[in-house]
């Protein structure tokens, strides 16, 4: 099932990566990101052009992406990357190592690592020889004891890809710190999970306990947490060093457990590593990381919801953005992009609270224009 949706899945999303630098940058302890900017201050004219005919970006029509950042609420972080060179890097109220919580930026991390558990159940190694699919039903007895009895009988309908796609029926309300699993399972008195909000499948709802649940799901059928599993299979391969990734649940509750849709902590540099294997489809330096059939699937926007795909927001986000145009996207603007056919990665932290209307939509416009086609 999943090999048929994956294949269906290529009809709707560029192949080709034209033009993409066969560059990867070494850890940031080895030496990082290779860079056109100087050590400090803004670039000299020879340096603006150099950028501009190594990298193609136009720094001073950048620089006003980074004015319109800068002048917003709370420490951040501005990072453009372009042929694999920097070509922008900015902070205020903090320096480049500053790592942020970086929200629901969190969830493409869970849903990459849903690939490879995927992966590894076609394969045959899964602990315990287990196999599970895109669309393997998880509110039972092998998958989620805990959902058990069903609070509405609608959830046995619920799969792997429903979760992934915010299309399992769940509603939107944000778990609590106190028992935030049994929450997200209706199985505290009051939750609003109890009950599905539409039939799995048919309605769209960005539900934290929608990934709540794969969060549980994930550990049972991976036999380790997210963070463990991500390090092994994906961080330490690209060179990407998190701070760390929240763990809630526990104290005699179902847990603990990484937060899954929130609470990974990184810095721009960091973070843009992981997005510049999702500009390469998941390979790394000649290696395949992560399969590139699961990028195609996790970029296809659904038909309830076309500029949603599984836990990856897409093209349609933003109008008049190149089609592959991908990214992940945070609460307080914590958002990471990547475009493959203008090989084109820039990240945007930060921790503010308040943001003038329209504030992301003019930064990335802002980006683009600064980039020559």
């Amino acid at each position: 099932m999943i090999k048929l949706a994956l294949a269906l899945s290529l009809l709707c999303v560029p192949q080709d990566k034209p033009g993409l630098a066969d560059y990867f940058p070494p850890p940031e302890a080895q030496g990082g990101w290779r860079t056109l900017l100087p050590e400090n201050g803004a670039p000299s004219a020879a340096e603006k052009e150099k950028i501009r005919a190594t990298a193609g970006v136009d720094w001073d029509r950048l620089n006003e992406a980074w004015e319109l950042n800068a002048a917003a609420e709370g420490a951040t972080q501005l990072l453009v990357i372009r042929r694999g060179y920097i070509v922008g890097e900015w902070s205020k109220d903090c320096d480049r190592r500053k790592a942020f919580n970086i929200y629901s930026s969190s969830k493409s991390y869970t849903s990459v690592a849903w690939g490879l558990l995927l992966k590894d159940s076609e394969e045959g190694k899964l602990p315990g020889g287990k196999k599970i699919t895109l669309d393997t039903r998880v509110c039972t007895e092998e998958w989620l004891p805990e959902a058990l009895p069903l609070p509405d009988p609608r959830k046995a309908e619920i799969t792997v890809r429903n979760l992934l796609n915010m299309a399992s029926g769940l509603g939107g309300e944000n778990p609590p710190a106190e028992a935030p699993f049994e929450w997200s399972l209706g199985k505290v008195e009051k939750s609003p999970m109890a009950a599905l909000k539409g039939d799995p499948g048919a309605v769209f709802n960005y539900s934290n306990s929608g990934v709540a649940h794969l969060v549980l799901v994930f550990n049972r059928a991976a036999g380790k947490d997210l963070l463990p599993f991500m390090k092994e299979r994906v961080l330490d391969p690209i060179g990407e060093r998190p701070e760390s990734w929240l763990q809630i649940g526990g104290n005699g509750k179902i847990g603990p457990f990484n937060q899954g849709y929130s609470g990974l902590h990184t810095s721009a540099r960091e973070h843009a590593r992981f997005c510049h294997l999702a500009l390469h489809k998941g390979a790394w330096a000649g290696k395949e990381i992560v399969p590139a059939s699961y990028y195609d699937f996790a970029w296809t926007g659904q038909k309830i919801k076309p500029d949603y795909g599984a836990q990856w927001w897409v093209g349609p986000r933003h109008p008049g953005a190149p089609k592959d145009f991908v990214q992940t996207a945070g609460a307080k603007n914590n958002h990471g992009y990547a475009i493959p056919s203008l090989d084109l990665v820039f990240v945007r932290l930060g921790d503010g609270n308040k943001y003038p209307k329209d504030f992301e939509k003019d930064l990335v416009k802002k980006v683009l224009a600064a980039v020559e086609k």
